[in-house]
Formats: structure tokens, C-alpha cells, sequence
């Protein structure tokens, strides 16, 4: 307040910064009879921020005595609320520190991949190689020769992000049955199964091989995102509407590692990599089963899955020592071409085979059924989260968007991510109609020219239909609906 200023200015000053209290409010409040302090505090809102009258009741009451010509003790104080003491804006802050808020997650083979050409980059907390350069190699040139020496040779990926959630006691068939779209109760020993869930809403929140461990175990795969969110899931579920049943869940996601060893060459790695206690036979570890054992000395539960169609084992082992697994692979490998790919390999891999990820196909309006997924969702089941979800009328429609593959009528160019196809009708605002959006486009080495995912209306009845995507300059580029699956539908690579 300027010096010399007048009473009448004065009494225009501050006197509670949260909810603009100035001093003649507190004096018209006493004026009008409010001369309960409780009464004052409600008349101006005195005292009533989140910080509960701490940095302005004092100076408030002083001011409704003075009013009053009361001392400050006859006036009264109004109840004081918690927090009595001080805290720390650290404490307000919580886990918004600069870094803190995202810590970085490295897995055990960080280091070495990092001075073996890695491009880095953010999955979720992770961080994984986008590929590895060789030489002078531009990343288009790595992604090609990673995809091509896994399809022709052997490819080695540090899988180790992939959520490892435990679920054990003798009712967890039961609860997985309810989190999961199909049954997993019915899974025998030794056996794995794809597995969808999905929210109250419906939609389609995670994916991931569920392995059958013993007859009250489970070891549940999530995505990369998805290891905390899905264990957070699993536990609400557990203590807010099953309580009373006998499970337990743990989050195991960096207790191991998770390496992925990939192509025609991959059983013949491994054999010399020296198995021990396990048959990696075709017939001793069919596709889609489990096995433990050792490799190189190094315990070792390996797995028959595959995410990009070729013969494909899964090599979890105790994190501690999968550098050590990293290597030895490697070494064994040096002689079959083995050469480690990033997850550009892995994402133009897995959609030239049309498998989904969870984040590309689907943006939280798609359900399981939208991507032909129905065979996942299990008809003998009573109940799942989600099922009567699934149910809604609008849900239902006819002309839902669906899951088709795509390929531009000129070979070589690639639809960019997310683009719209558009009809030739205009709305009612003088816009073409959307008919539908590519979810994932990527230039296949494999098949020589450009492929992509999408998501059109009744996308499946329209085989072979030509349909239109408008580019950002106006444009149009062409492409012909086709089976999402582009390459070895009939599975002979991953069965081999």
C-alpha cells in the first residue's frame, strides 16, 4: 500500500490471498451483524481455501476485534482443520520432481545394446532399440536387413519389457477366466494361451500369452505398457468385488528377462547353445507349449510363442544373468547368421503375419470383435469383464469399423499412419464421409512393396474394393482391401 495512502484505500488490502478477502470485507461482514467469527468466515469466505485460514485468520480476527472493539480472545477463532502443521511443497508435489515423474526403465542388456548401434527409443518407462546401425547405414537400410536375415537366417530381440505378472492359489482359473475375454481354467500344464482383456467399457485394453505354470499358477504376458496398469487392474478386481477369493498376484515383469531368439536357424542356436532337461524338438516343444530347464548353464523356462512367424523361442531367465544368455547366444549363433533386430524389425514383421498391437489397432474404442478376434472371445464362459459391455446396441452395428490389410495400387508408396479413407458422399457439413483409417503402414522387405492395417467400415465384406485416402495436399492415394495376413497364413514358418 503506497505511503500516505487513505483509510478508504487501505482497507482494499489483502488480507486472505486464496479467496481475495480484503479488510473492508471483514468490517461490512461485522457492519451486517455478522459478528460470530463462524459467521464472518462464511459472510467472506475467510479462511475457507485449502489452506484453512493458516496464512490469513490471525490477521482476519484482528481485524473483525477491531470492528467490533473487542480484544482478539473475545472475538474467538474458528475450527482449525488439518493440515495443524506446515507441510513441504514436496510433499504437494509428490512424484513431479523433473525426472522422477518418468523414471527411465533399462533392461539388463541396456548397456550392450547401447554400444552396438542402438537408436533408442521410448516404449512406455523403456526404452528399446528402434534398430541397430551398421557402418554407414541410414535406419530404413537397418530395419530391411534386420527383417531380412530373421526371415532367411536367425534374429536375436531383447523381449525383456513385456509384462510377467504372476497369479497363483486355487482359485486363480476362476479369476483369470473373468479377466480374460476367453477360458484360461481349461489350459493344461505346460501349454500357453493368447489371451484378449478387456475393460467395463468393452473395449479392448491389453493382449498376451498366458502360460499354465502348475494347476493353481499362471504366468500372464502383458504389453510392454501394460505390466503396472494390468497388475493395478488385477488387484482392484481382487479387492473390491472378489475379495473372498484365494488368489495372489505379483508383478515379476523385471525379475527376468525375456530374450527372443527368431528365424529357421533359431532351434539350431539353441541346440548349440547346449539344452539341458528340454526337448526342442518339434515334437518334444510344440508350438504355443513351455519348457524348463537350462541353456549355457542358466536356468531357463523357454517358451514356443511367436509375434513375427517364424520359428520362434521365447528364453525367459533370471535378470541377473541375461547378459551372460545374451552373449552365449550370440557366440553360438555367430555361425548361422544370428544378428539382433529392434522393435521396427519386430512391428513390420508382426504386420506383414496381421497380428494387432494393442496401441496401433486399437485406440479405446475397439472391441476384439472389430479386429476378428471373436475366436478369442470364449462362448462357454457365463461372464468376463466386458461381456455385457459387448452387448450394447451400438456395439453391434453392422457397419462397425473392422480389421482388413491393405496394399496401395502403386507399390512403392506407403500410406502414412493414421490417414483417413473417404467415400465420394458429403455430409451434411460438405465433407466427405470417413469411412475408415490405416492403424499401421509399413514398406515389407519380405514382400517387396507396402503394406498396411486398417480399420474400414465392414472392412471384411469388401475384399478386393478399391477405396480412396485423402493426403494432407489434396491428393488421393488408392488401395485395394485384402486379407490382413500377408504373409505364410497357413503358419508353416512358426510351426516348423
Amino acid at each position: 500500500m503506497p505511503q500516505g495512502a487513505s483509510r478508504k484505500l487501505k482497507m482494499k488490502t489483502w488480507l486472505d490471498f486464496q479467496n481475495d478477502v480484503k479488510v473492508n470485507d471483514v468490517e461490512l461482514a461485522a457492519q451486517e451483524g455478522y459478528e460470530s467469527v463462524e459467521h464472518t468466515k462464511r459472510y467472506t469466505t475467510l479462511g475457507m481455501a485449502t489452506d484453512q485460514g493458516k496464512l490469513s485468520n490471525i490477521n482476519g480476527l484482528a481485524v473483525l476485534s477491531d470492528s467490533l472493539n473487542l480484544p482478539i480472545p473475545d472475538v474467538g477463532t474458528t475450527t482449525f482443520r488439518p493440515p495443524y502443521q506446515p507441510i513441504s511443497l514436496g510433499s504437494i508435489g509428490g512424484d513431479a520432481r523433473g525426472e522422477l515423474f518418468k523414471p527411465i526403465r533399462k533392461t539388463s542388456i541396456h548397456n550392450w545394446i547401447d554400444q552396438n548401434g542402438a537408436i533408442w527409443e521410448p516404449v512406455a518407462d523403456w526404452r528399446r532399440p528402434y534398430c541397430f546401425l551398421r557402418g554407414s547405414e541410414i535406419i530404413k537400410e537397418a530395419v530391411e536387413r534386420e527383417i531380412v536375415n530373421t526371415r532367411n537366417n536367425c534374429g536375436i530381440l531383447d523381449a525383456s519389457t513385456l509384462g510377467k505378472i504372476l497369479v497363483t492359489g486355487p482359485d486363480a482359473g476362476k479369476f483369470l477366466d473373468m479377466i480374460y475375454t476367453n477360458k484360461m481354467s481349461s489350459l493344461h500344464v505346460g501349454k500357453c494361451r493368447y489371451g484378449l482383456m478387456c475393460g467395463e467399457n468393452g473395449f479392448l485394453s491389453d493382449d498376451g500369452v498366458v502360460a499354465k505354470l502348475s494347476e493353481d499358477s499362471y504366468l500372464c504376458h502383458t504389453t510392454s505398457g501394460g505390466s503396472d496398469r494390468i497388475h493395478a487392474h488385477m488387484e482392484e478386481w481382487l479387492q473390491t468385488e472378489w475379495w473372498d477369493w484365494k488368489v495372489h498376484t505379483l508383478n515379476l515383469t523385471e525379475q527376468f528377462s525375456q530374450i527372443a531368439i527368431v528365424g529357421p536357424n533359431a532351434r539350431t542356436v539353441l541346440a548349440k547353445m547346449g539344452v539341458e532337461g528340454i526337448d526342442i524338438s518339434q515334437e518334444g516343444l510344440p508350438f504355443m507349449c513351455f519348457r524348463e530347464g537350462k541353456i549355457s548353464d542358466i536356468p531357463a523356462r523357454i517358451f514356443r510363442i511367436s509375434f513375427s512367424g517364424e520359428l520362434s523361442y521365447e528364453i525367459a531367465i533370471p535378470a541377473k544373468r541375461a547378459q551372460e544368455f545374451w552373449d552365449a547366444a550370440l557366440s553360438a549363433g555367430s555361425e548361422f547368421g544370428i544378428m539382433p533386430y529392434g522393435t521396427e524389425a519386430l512391428h513390420v514383421m508382426r504386420a506383414e503375419k496381421g497380428f494387432i498391437m494393442i496401441g496401433d489397432e486399437t485406440d479405446g474404442t475397439v472391441i476384439p470383435q472389430d479386429l476378428g478376434l471373436n475366436w478369442a472371445i470364449s462362448k462357454k464362459k457365463e461372464d468376463f469383464i466386458g461381456k455385457r459391455a459387448q452387448l450394447r446396441e451400438f456395439l453391434q452395428f453392422e457397419d462397425r469399423w473392422r480389421l482388413v490389410g491393405l496394399k496401395t495400387v502403386d507399390p512403392t508408396v506407403i500410406l502414412p499412419d493414421g490417414i483417413y479413407a473417404v467415400d465420394e458422399k458429403l455430409n451434411k457439413y460438405g465433407h466427405k464421409n470417413m469411412i475408415g483409417r490405416v492403424t499401421s503402414s509399413y514398406y515389407s522387405p519380405t514382400l517387396e512393396r507396402s503394406i498396411a492395417l486398417a480399420l474400414v467400415v465392414k472392412g471384411p465384406e469388401r475384399m478386393d474394393e478399391v477405396i480412396n485416402f485423402a493426403n494432407l495436399d489434396g491428393t488421393i492415394t488408392k488401395a485395394v482391401i485384402c486379407d490382413p495376413v500377408f504373409y505364410d497364413k497357413e503358419g508353416k514358418s512358426q510351426n516348423a
